[in-house]
């Protein structure tokens, strides 16, 4: 079985109640194993990995900006955004919708 710990580095069961490293971000990292109970205390918690591919789950880390401001203050910051802008032509209010939503995570 394979899992990912919280810094997204993926790792497999090994032999004698060990993980071993498959992938990290640290090339010498690669191969290392380790004893669980250790690799869970450093390195977890560990999630198990389904199709052999960690999901880029960046919403389990990283709050949704709606989470963070109400819709309106999302409008008034995308407005604000679109008016500080050199525009060859006045934006409208589809250009501020737009980036709205980018700005919600939508587009």
């Amino acid at each position: 079985m394979k899992y990912t710990d919280k810094d997204g580095d993926m790792w497999e069961d090994a032999e004698d109640n060990c993980l071993r490293i498959v992938r990290a971000a640290a090339p010498a990292d690669v191969g290392l194993t380790v004893r669980r109970a250790t690799a869970e205390e450093m390195y977890g918690p560990f999630r198990p990995v389904v199709d052999a591919e960690p999901q880029n789950d960046a919403s389990d880390a990283l709050p949704r900006v709606t989470d963070v401001m109400d819709r309106a203050t999302v409008f008034q910051s995308a407005h604000a955004l679109v008016k500080g802008l050199e525009w060859g032509e006045p934006a409208s209010v589809y250009d501020v919708l737009q980036v709205a939503k980018w700005l919600e995570g939508e587009a």
